[in-house]
């Protein structure tokens, strides 16, 4: 979160957001949940000060929402503040920090029959479960930061950062209340050097401390650390990079693991465009949250397993843009990964669940990009396609993914109004997690989302319609994605 002075212009600038909307009713009157329209509303204020030397900037808000959905409602509060201090030509610190309070009500998953008022429905997706009437959840975070950056010549520079993060949160059931307070301390040290002109060289470290003390974690810590380099040569009109990191990570002060992970990646221009190429090794350790989770959930009791290992894999890209028929540009890239040791809910009885490293998997597929302008600087468009191939295949993921955007702005850049609009298109997922054991129905996804702004001086108003279709849909079982959203928003620069 660096600031710059291009962040905070010289003198007292601010802005004054405020945001107002409706959430759509249900599409059939056998689905309906309240009497009256759900709204949600919000209001940020932002104010900045800076010079050469010094600048700062302090920013609040507020929103509410009464939700989409059955015991939906949420509230949240923000404060955040950034600060830059030009100590010396050459010498520069930047501090941040920020604190949110979300309290909201948990839908958790929809009613089926005799869960509820059903109405002679088999399921209910805007109403809940009656014996999870009333859940809701507390959370507050905060986070403080500060990075010291130094250039000591035209050929070396080097920063360090220090960060604390601290999260706490409280859940409140009819089955029970349960709450977790977790701490994570990081410093980091990296060191930016450049030989020659077409030359330069990364080397870090870096180190996290986390701790969590949960009803549903138990008490532990976790320690991570990390050596890395990179180095990026420019060969005549391509570039080469390559690097490795090396991972460790402890926890609870024991069972140690470590990991490298290589990467090398190239672009060269190639027929008019910029062919990319890159293969590496990856890898995310498991969670705390995933090692030692304990409830229920679902009426499934999920278990903790401290012996997860972390989930690695080879991923390789081959990528290319390139200018087609002037006015369109193509983007379009094929990747492959080789994931081991992949963590997923598996069931170990009847009513139990554990996080488990359960299988190896390939992913392949082909992302592709092309953007338009029939208009310059008026009408633009693009339309996007993912195809995704996985083996085995894995829970939750679409084979094709398709997105079509366009923006229309008759007075060209920085006109007066515009419009714009995107719909999205997702294939229905072939497979979800616990299939036979929750509610199996699941569809494609066909969302439009329509989009206005009107700008006079210093006030912008933007008019935004969500899934103005009103189309149904879940991407989780037994959770309903947001039905159409009506938001207005009217910003004020000063």
């Amino acid at each position: 979160m660096n600031l710059t002075t291009r962040d905070v212009p010289s003198g007292v600038h601010g802005r004054l957001r405020v945001t107002g909307g409706a959430y759509a009713d249900p599409p059939h009157p056998e689905w309906a949940f309240r009497n009256t329209t759900g709204l949600h509303d919000g209001v940020d204020l932002s104010g900045s000060y800076g010079t050469e030397t010094a600048a700062g900037r302090l920013a609040i808000g507020a929103r509410h929402s009464d939700g989409y959905r059955e015991q939906d409602a949420r509230d949240h509060w923000q404060l955040a503040a950034k600060g830059r201090w030009q100590a010396s030509p050459r010498t520069r610190l930047d501090v941040s920090g920020a604190w949110a309070v979300d309290q909201y009500q948990v839908p958790l998953t929809w009613c089926s029959r005799s869960e509820c008022d059903d109405r002679g429905q088999i399921y209910q997706p805007f109403k809940v479960d009656t014996s999870e009437r009333g859940a809701r959840t507390d959370s507050r975070k905060g986070y403080l930061s500060a990075q010291l950056r130094t250039v000591a010549s035209e050929r070396f520079a080097w920063q360090a950062r220090g960060s604390w993060l601290r999260t706490h949160f409280a859940d409140y059931r009819r089955t029970a209340n349960e709450a977790s307070v977790a701490n994570r301390f990081g410093v980091e040290v990296r060191a930016e050097a450049h030989p020659d002109a077409a030359r330069t060289v990364l080397v870090g470290g870096e180190g996290t401390f986390s701790d969590v003390v949960s009803d549903i974690f138990g008490t532990h810590s976790q320690s991570e650390f990390a050596a890395y380099g990179e180095s990026e040569q420019r060969i005549g009109p391509g570039r080469l990079t390559a690097g490795a990191r090396l991972d460790y990570l402890a926890v609870d002060a024991g069972s140690l693991t470590a990991v490298v992970s290589p990467r090398v990646g190239a672009t060269v221009p190639l027929g008019g465009g910029t062919l990319r190429a890159s293969v590496g090794r990856g890898f995310r350790a498991p969670t705390m949250a995933e090692r030692f989770v304990h409830t229920v959930a679902a009426g499934f009791e999920v278990i903790p397993n401290p012996t997860l290992r972390p989930e690695t894999g080879w991923s390789l890209e081959l990528g290319h843009t390139t200018p087609v028929l002037g006015a369109l540009r193509l983007d379009a890239a094929l990747f492959w990964t080789e994931a081991r040791d992949l963590i997923e809910p598996s069931l170990i009885s009847a009513d139990t669940i554990q996080l488990q490293n359960v299988r190896r998997a390939r992913i392949a597929g082909l992302d592709a990009t092309l953007l338009a302008a029939p208009i310059p600087d008026h009408l633009t468009a693009a339309l996007a396609y993912q195809y995704l191939d996985t083996r085995p295949v894995l829970a939750f993921r679409p084979r094709h993914l398709v997105t079509v955007a366009a923006d229309y702005v008759p007075g060209g850049r920085g006109g007066a109004w515009g419009v714009g609009a995107d719909f999205r298109y997702a294939s229905r997922p072939e497979r979800i997690e616990l299939e036979g054991f929750i509610d199996p129905r699941r569809v494609s996804v066909r969302v439009l989302d329509v989009r206005a702004s009107w700008t006079i001086r210093q006030v912008e108003v933007r008019l935004l319609i969500a899934n103005a279709l009103n189309y149904i849909y879940n991407l989780v079982p037994e959770t309903l994605a947001p039905v159409r959203t009506i938001s207005v928003t009217a910003v004020w620069s000063y």
